[in-house]
């Protein structure tokens, strides 16, 4: 059975691990933690929207019932 090597894309292209630079690897190591914090970033973001827009929905009812007790 051949062995197999794992092959990274970068830009329609591939990759041999085996061929690259340390400094190459590195980059590609940074590039990956980046995407994965912009995932968790976004992630976060989309649950402060939905917070955000659950509690200015709340308070805009409140004080709509503010103005029908008056």
């Amino acid at each position: 059975m051949a062995e197999q090597t794992n092959v990274i894309q970068i830009g329609g292209q591939e990759y041999d691990p085996n061929d690259l630079t340390d400094k190459q690897k590195y980059w590609i190591t940074q590039v990956r933690d980046l995407q994965t914090k912009r995932s968790n970033a976004q992630f976060q973001l989309d649950q402060i929207a939905v917070a955000l827009d659950y509690f200015t929905n709340e308070l805009l009812g409140s004080l709509e019932e503010n103005k029908t007790d008056d």
